[in-house]
């Protein structure tokens, strides 16, 4: 029950002289809930853009599943079992939470989703919004929309989900909700996570794994404790000195 789920082979990336990632190598299991984490400008989101294919990458290969998917199209990736979130939450304000996660169990699938509704049912009471499934979503709060990517994503039945920065402008009641679901995630569906999150006190107690990314290349990859520690990851982002 322990194979991977996505490596990345040395990828790179680079947009005329500017390089963005060089060299990431990154194994993801299934069913393993990883923090990636980094300053700003460090390449995060750029590497979950070409991990979905909005990027190709410049060097190296992505694969999923034991597959090579580097230069599949991004709707096939979802597809194929990658569901993302982003960090500017993009739902469709003019249908329910209902009609928007149904949205990710039709096409998103790929096929493995065989009921649809009951799928969307599913994923709209695992993320805690049953109760708002006809509300159109133009009218529902910043957190119950992140809540909804989330569903969204679920609903597709995916080996792996990225989500990107998922707290971002929730308050600590929210927060608290957010760690909730993504471990439910994690521990109900079986689902590998990537989570990409400036909050790293949440990353620090919720990952058993973290990665950190400085100026688009990997400098630590371990437990919690190992990278709270790590004198180049104290220098680069969290600002601590290390203490002698």
């Amino acid at each position: 029950m322990n194979e991977t789920v996505l490596r990345l082979d040395k990828v790179g990336k680079s947009f005329g002289g500017l390089v963005v990632l060089t060299d990431v190598d990154l194994t993801i299991a299934r069913g393993d809930l990883i923090g990636l984490i980094g300053p700003n400008g460090a390449g995060k989101s750029t590497l979950f853009n070409v991990i979905t294919a909005i990027y190709a990458p410049t060097t190296g290969s992505v694969h999923f599943e034991g597959r090579n998917i580097t230069g599949t199209v991004p709707h096939r990736i979802c597809q194929l079992g990658i569901a993302r979130t982003f960090q500017l939450v993009r739902t469709f304000l003019t249908m329910t939470a209902y009609e928007n996660v149904l949205v990710g169990a039709v096409y998103g699938s790929g096929g493995r989703v065989t009921d649809a509704p009951g799928a969307a049912e599913d994923a709209l009471a695992l993320v805690g919004l049953s109760g708002k499934r006809d509300v159109l979503t133009a009218h529902m709060t910043l957190s119950d929309r992140r809540l909804l990517e989330i569903a969204r994503g679920v609903a597709s039945k995916p080996a792996l989900l990225l989500l990107d920065e998922p707290m971002a402008g929730l308050n600590a009641t929210e927060i608290k909700q957010m760690v909730d679901v993504i471990r439910r995630v994690r521990d109900e569906m079986g689902i590998a996570i990537l989570w990409v999150e400036h909050k790293v006190d949440a990353i620090m107690k919720v990952c058993s794994r973290v990665v950190v990314l400085d100026h688009g290349e990997k400098i630590a990859d371990g437990t919690p404790h190992e990278v709270a520690t790590n004198r180049k990851v104290i220098e680069a982002y969290l600002g601590e000195p290390a203490s002698s």
